[in-house]
């Protein structure tokens, strides 16, 4: 009996036959454990979503006893979750018509990229009409002979 005890621990694979040793055999190398341990995030709740929990928990109220407390373990949510936004809707700050925040921060964005690119569009226009008006001066200066008048001044003010 001993010595099959020895067979077994010594085997490099650690296993019998697909089933597993009753003994860990002493020499198996000790390996890093390769799973990634993830962090938990929040979850984000959609406005649609708490007014659909609480008419669900509305109409479970009428049940009977524990149909709230089952519902809310089901859905992973806390009582005080559902009491806070029972407030919100009441004083109206939970509609399903609200928009979360980075709703309103895209729109916010999209209404400013609008407005600088009209911007953009009058400058590279007032800047055509600028380069226009500097080439026909020189031109028409060059035409009629006319020095810089910056030189002339100069020339007055010795």
């Amino acid at each position: 009996m001993e010595s099959l005890k020895l067979q077994v621990t010594h085997r490099s694979s650690g296993t019998e036959e697909g089933r597993r040793p009753t003994v860990v055999p002493d020499d198996a190398p000790t390996k890093p454990d390769p799973e990634v341990i993830t962090r938990p995030h929040r979850r984000n709740l959609t406005v649609r979503y708490k007014l659909k929990v609480l008419e669900t928990v509305a109409a479970l109220r009428e049940q009977g006893q524990g149909a709230v407390g089952a519902y809310l373990r089901k859905e992973g949510l806390y009582f005080s979750s559902i009491r806070s936004w029972e407030r919100l809707r009441d004083q109206g700050l939970l509609t399903s018509t609200q928009k979360g925040p980075k709703e309103k921060n895209r729109d916010a964005l999209l209404v400013e990229i609008k407005q600088l690119r009209r911007k953009l569009d009058q400058s590279q226009k007032r800047l055509a009409k600028t380069e226009l008006i500097i080439d026909l001066q020189k031109k028409l200066s060059a035409i009629m002979d006319i020095d810089d008048p910056s030189s002339t001044e100069r020339s007055d003010a010795e």
